[in-house]
């Protein structure tokens, strides 16, 4: 992806099943074929409708100039539907917001484990096609971050999607900025080296988008 190719290059925060946050944001940004978008991960649990967030961003990626990473939550549920041998801690999945994804998919009587059959192909296919990370002329992208001190091209796949506190308290020594969610920030984080999206959605505070060209900051909030 070349930056000068495109008039916008969109960074969009941790959805978490947030479908209703996620359309009134869409409004706001107002998308064109002249924008790239990068959305960083987590687009489903905790909120409860993660079935049409996966449906909405499916059919928002053949519209629109996209990718998609992968996030923590999104692993988690790889794992655990042995769907990715590299996905881990899908024994935590369910503590951590999947049974109202399995909601979102199934009924009261459902488990996590009958995920598997309860979505549709085209959603796990979307979700395994999840990146682990990305990169432009002037940002890496990931969903947790990367270790300090380490080249990008030596970060582990681990580290890309889990990392939070030794990512954010430290410089990164790298050359480019890093756009990251996973740790939840009261507002946009915006230092030399780092930009952080993740503003709590999933906690019921608010979702977040950035123009990396011109920092312009589109956010709604949970009501």
């Amino acid at each position: 992806m070349r930056e000068k190719d495109y008039s916008r290059l969109i960074a969009v925060g941790d959805i978490h099943g947030q479908f209703d946050m996620l359309k009134e944001l869409m409004r706001k940004i107002d998308p064109s074929d002249r924008d790239f978008f990068v959305f960083i991960g987590d687009y489903i649990d905790r909120g409860k409708k993660s079935r049409e967030v996966v449906d909405y961003l499916i059919n928002f990626k053949k519209e629109y100039k996209s990718v998609f990473l992968r996030g923590n939550h999104e692993d988690m549920l790889l794992d655990l539907l042995g769907l990715d041998e590299e996905a881990i801690y899908g024994l935590y999945y369910e503590r951590n917001g999947g049974k109202f994804t399995t909601l979102s998919y199934g009924d009261a009587g459902s488990t996590v484990a009958d995920l598997g059959h309860l979505m549709p192909q085209e959603h796990l296919e979307f979700i395994k096609d999840t990146k682990i990370f990305f990169e432009t002329d002037h940002y890496y992208f990931a969903h947790g971050g990367v270790m300090p001190g380490v080249p990008f091209d030596e970060q582990k796949r681990e580290v890309l999607i889990w990392i939070r506190h030794q990512f954010i308290n430290y410089p990164t020594g790298l050359g480019k900025i890093v756009v990251f969610g996973h740790s939840p920030q009261r507002r946009v984080l915006i230092t030399d080296d780092k930009i952080g999206i993740d503003t709590g959605a999933g906690y019921l505070k608010k979702l977040s988008a950035i123009d990396l060209f011109t920092r312009e900051i589109f956010q709604v909030s949970y009501r």
